[in-house]
């Protein structure tokens, strides 16, 4: 058989019983979005919301304070939400560095640790750890706690808000290592070294 066949993902050319593959870019797909923030974020938010709603239930029961509550939910679901994170990837720096050994696999998959996750989510987890997420939720619990189950309400609605932001945050702080990594910044027009006087 001879001719050529399309795929969308990739372009295979078939002639006299021989078969090239050659690789084709896949457009992006609206859904594209959702599953790379499903397979870097999914889990870890499952794990951290559960703390978090652990963490805001103990907080609010024992001292019966919304801010309580919300300091205990914030490191609550910070301790969930990087657990997870430090578990996916440790065993992606192990698979990364499986043919070094020793000292050097140790740093070398903490490197890897740092440059793929730690970087992008640092500056995010400064600003949402000490000023928004813990005023998202108090403030949003306090808000709707005159209705009924306000105060469950206004924490979802709080973290909610809080997550939008701290997801900005991130975005916009990968962004920036990626295009740091890739050596893709502004150079400036001239060399001041080389100036004339």
């Amino acid at each position: 058989m001879s001719g050529v066949s399309v795929d969308v993902a990739a372009v295979a050319v078939v002639t006299a019983g021989s078969v090239e593959a050659v690789a084709a870019p896949v457009p992006d797909r609206p859904a594209g979005w959702w599953r790379a923030w499903r397979d870097r974020f999914g889990l870890a938010e499952v794990c951290g919301t559960l703390a978090a709603v652990a963490g805001f239930a103990t907080g609010y029961a024992q001292a019966g304070s919304l801010l309580a509550a919300a300091a205990l939910a914030t490191i609550c679901e910070a301790v969930g939400f990087y657990g997870w994170i430090a578990v996916k990837t440790g065993a992606a720096a192990r698979r990364a560095t499986a043919h070094l050994g020793g000292w050097r696999r140790l740093a070398a998959g903490a490197w890897h640790a740092v440059r793929e996750q730690l970087a992008s989510c640092a500056v995010a987890e400064t600003v949402d750890g000490f000023l928004v997420r813990p005023g998202c939720v108090a403030g949003a619990a306090w808000l709707l706690r005159p209705l009924p189950g306000g105060v469950w309400l206004g924490f979802a609605v709080g973290k909610a808000a809080a997550d939008l932001a701290w997801y900005g945050l991130e975005a916009s702080a990968r962004r920036s290592v990626r295009i740091v990594r890739e050596s893709v910044t502004t150079r400036p027009v001239r060399d001041h070294e080389n100036v004339q006087a």
